[in-house]
């Protein structure tokens, strides 16, 4: 986690509403420094709350469903995802997991089921799916394998086997 400053940590919470973003910097309505505090919204039935620290996105970034569990969690750095991120299906079982870098999937990434076995699973370079991807039945075996290659964007519109919910 990242070392916040003192006035980071002030417990400033605020709405979307009393926030403005400008130059890519969120400040307070009225104000002329950017924020620093935690932006906690409702958005469309959910709840967005991040750390803002000069007015950049800024460590812990949380969304929930309707019910109050979480949908998602990682880590943000001026304005970007980092490090890693876990989703969520309503319940609380993880959906998917992997890491950012500078805002792009990288390394493995994993999909599972609502049973918890695993779904999908392969790596990621800069944001392109790279080399053998796994795909699972919903008893846990190898459904198939895919290979990427760098130049291999083909495959990527073939199946949106990333954006499937079930």
């Amino acid at each position: 986690m990242f070392i916040l400053l003192a006035t980071a940590c002030n417990d400033k919470k605020k709405s979307k509403d009393d926030l403005v973003l400008k130059d890519s910097l969120l400040y307070e309505i009225g104000r002329d420094e950017p924020f620093t505090g935690t932006e906690k919204s409702d958005i469309e039935g959910k709840v967005i709350e991040y750390e803002v620290v000069d007015g950049y996105k800024q460590g812990k970034f949380k969304i929930y469903y309707q019910d109050g569990s979480l949908e998602m969690s990682g880590t943000m750095e001026k304005n970007l995802n980092v490090g890693k991120w876990q989703y969520y299906y309503p319940g609380g079982k993880i959906e998917s997991e992997g890491n950012f870098v500078k805002n792009f999937p990288e390394g493995r990434w994993k999909w599972y089921y609502p049973s918890g076995v695993i779904k999908e699973e392969g790596e990621f370079f800069k944001g392109i799916r790279m080399g053998e991807w796994k795909i699972y039945n919903i008893e846990g075996k190898l459904d198939s394998t895919i290979h990427f290659a760098a130049d291999d964007s083909s495959k990527l519109n073939k199946e949106n086997i990333l954006n499937s919910t079930n």
